[in-house]
């Protein structure tokens, strides 16, 4: 009676524990460390994990042996396909079975996951970015200044949204200058894994060019020209419109331009590990007549500790006819800070 007792026991025990597991997400890595918790997501080569003993951690997808996640995701592959399900470990190390809504079996190497996007309802657990804060330089001032930055995604099954913001101060005999400020909330729907949707609100303000301040708005389509295991590169264009106000008091009328703009990410989490990203922008004015803008900004990360990284960020602004007072068509600076990445 005994012996039945212990292995009808033993028979639950292991019986709950594999229910248990099942219930659960998890990452094993070749070096052998199990993560259990839930995935919150995936992008450029990082996937993030709420380990159920430690914390937050983000992973290389190069170092993972086993994926199981039990919720269904967006996922985004490194061949410009666009799946919908949950993911399943498969039959041979590094890669997983993607098992579909409509009952389909896909199976792909975890290194060729692009992106993991969230169906959660969860809104913070669709949350991921950074905020930086430093010293930098710029032209318009020659002394030295302040700078904070913020870049926050968030994305659904229909839209994927962007939000950024950065602001680059001076404080010189205790007087506080509003330099540069830019905030934009980019928004983009995918039509095909290749083509997409986008549109764009943004407000900036640069003092050199002689902008008090700018608010534009976008609509248009892009492309993603570019996608591989470390990269991707993506155009956009459309239509902008924008009204202007110059340090001088004088607001522009609606004004009209038609833009260019190429954005890039890159990461290696090899020896150094480092991130770039660079958005570069010319629009071209339907309003006034040979009338050219630039905007272009690049960001280097290199991680230090974690979920440290040191920011070196160059960026240029042209305006080929800047507001009347402005003495200047061209502005550049660079600004270097610490950033918390989440």
């Amino acid at each position: 009676m005994f012996r039945i007792f212990a292995i009808t026991f033993f028979a639950f025990c292991c019986f709950s524990s594999k229910t248990f597991c099942q219930d659960k997400d998890s990452i094993i890595l070749y070096n052998g460390q199990v993560l259990i918790g839930p995935v919150k997501g995936a992008n450029l080569g990082l996937i993030s994990i709420d380990d159920i003993d430690l914390k937050m951690l983000n992973v290389k997808l190069i170092k993972i042996k086993t994926l199981v996640i039990q919720e269904r995701f967006k996922v985004e592959t490194v061949d410009k396909r666009i799946l919908y399900g949950s993911l399943k470990t498969s039959g041979k190390e590094g890669w997983v079975d993607i098992y579909t809504v409509d009952g389909k079996s896909i199976p792909i190497h975890i290194t060729q996951i692009y992106q993991l996007i969230s169906l959660d309802n969860n809104f913070f657990k669709r949350l991921n970015g950074n905020v930086a804060a430093g010293l930098s330089f710029t032209k318009s001032s020659g002394i030295g200044q302040v700078n904070f930055s913020a870049n926050v995604k968030f994305a659904t099954k229909i839209l994927d949204y962007q939000l950024s913001a950065s602001t680059i101060a001076s404080i010189d005999s205790g007087r506080y200058s509003r330099d540069n400020e830019n905030l934009q909330l980019f928004v983009t729907h995918d039509l095909t894994p290749v083509w997409f949707l986008a549109g764009s609100g943004q407000y900036q303000r640069n003092l050199e060019l002689s902008i008090s301040r700018r608010y534009l708005g976008l609509i248009g389509g892009g492309n993603n020209l570019v996608i591989k295991k470390n990269l991707r590169l993506f155009a956009v264009t459309g239509i902008t419109f924008s009204q202007e106000k110059s340090t001088e008091g004088i607001a522009s009328g609606l004004l009209f331009e038609v833009p260019v703009m190429l954005q890039f990410n890159f990461y290696q989490f090899h020896s150094p590990d480092i991130q770039i990203s660079s958005t570069q922008t010319v629009y071209f004015s339907l309003s006034q007549q040979g009338r050219i803008r630039y905007d272009g900004s690049t960001n280097f990360s290199w991680q230090l500790i974690r979920y440290f990284y040191l920011n070196i960020n160059p960026y240029t602004n042209f305006d080929s006819k800047p507001p009347a007072g402005s003495s200047s068509t061209f502005d550049f600076g660079l600004v270097v800070g610490l950033s918390y990445k989440f």
